[in-house]
């Protein structure tokens, strides 16, 4: 397991349990700061959102037991932003991860913005350890399935909780294989069966497209040779009065003769109904 803390000094704040009384400071309440705070962002969101407040609540209360833990000697009022950072990390640290997730690597990025309200809502701070508290404590159902690589997770933080984005993704994804090996063998027996049905599906369509492509082919042919007859046929009669030269070929389809002499039996049936009206 691994974690990058993004904009930030790498923590130099040793924290010891209070037991220890290696810490000979007198303990001062984080509480103090909310003199500057209106309201908490945590009861602001619990407010907005009373179907989440109980859970958000969990998760605050182990974030103060976190600090509690480990941070209830070190004041913090006087600190600059830069030891209030690392004071924050080494808290941050002392979070386990579930054994499952060892392989874990964690980028983690707050905004200035996030910090200032940190430092002054000390119920804030306390709903990012208890997030921690919570999130590390999930266990990797997978694990021991083959997916052993861990995941890449960016947990991003604003100055309130709505502005909190977390993403994950598997190291498996960006592993890369060995040129020298059968990456088939090597590949999930889930990914070789998609790239099958995707090859041949793609065959399948181009197959498709093929016959189709032959089979309009024909019929046009078909329907540029009847057009022929028939322009062939009706010149013949209008000049000649011989329907069935012998020099225009009878289509091959009977199909298409019934339908040329129903053409022309019509014809004649027109002109002898105009002959009749004069």
């Amino acid at each position: 397991m691994s974690i990058t803390y993004t904009s930030a000094i790498n923590p130099q704040t040793n924290l010891t349990e209070p037991s220890t009384g290696s810490c000979v400071k007198t303990p001062v309440s984080s509480n103090s700061f909310k003199d500057h705070v209106k309201e908490s962002v945590v009861d602001e969101y619990k407010r907005k959102h009373p179907d989440h407040a109980r859970h958000v609540e969990q998760q605050v209360k182990a974030g103060r037991a976190v600090r509690e833990k480990y941070g209830t000697a070190i004041p913090t009022e006087d600190m600059t932003m830069a030891e209030y950072q690392a004071y924050f990390y080494a808290l941050l640290d002392t979070i386990p991860y579930d054994s499952t997730r060892g392989n874990d690597t964690t980028t983690l990025s707050i905004s200035d913005e996030g910090w200032e309200q940190m430092r002054k809502d000390p119920d804030y701070e306390a709903w990012i350890l208890g997030y921690f508290v919570e999130d590390r404590a999930v266990r990797n159902p997978f694990f021991g399935w083959g997916h052993n690589d861990g995941s890449i997770i960016f947990e991003r933080f604003g100055a309130s909780i709505e502005e909190h984005r977390g993403d994950g993704f598997s190291k498996s994804i960006f592993k890369g294989h060995d040129p020298d090996d059968d990456e088939e063998d090597k590949e999930d027996w889930w990914i070789k069966r998609h790239r099958r049905m995707k090859k041949l599906l793609k065959e399948q369509v181009e197959r498709d497209q093929k016959e189709d492509a032959a089979r309009r082919s024909a019929l046009q042919q078909e329907y540029a040779r009847q057009q022929y007859i028939s322009r062939q046929r009706h010149h013949n009669f209008l000049t000649a009065g011989t329907p069935n030269s012998p020099d225009v070929p009878l289509p091959q389809n009977p199909l298409t003769s019934v339908t040329a002499f129903t053409a022309y039996d019509n014809i004649l049936g027109l002109f002898s109904s105009n002959m009749t009206n004069i």
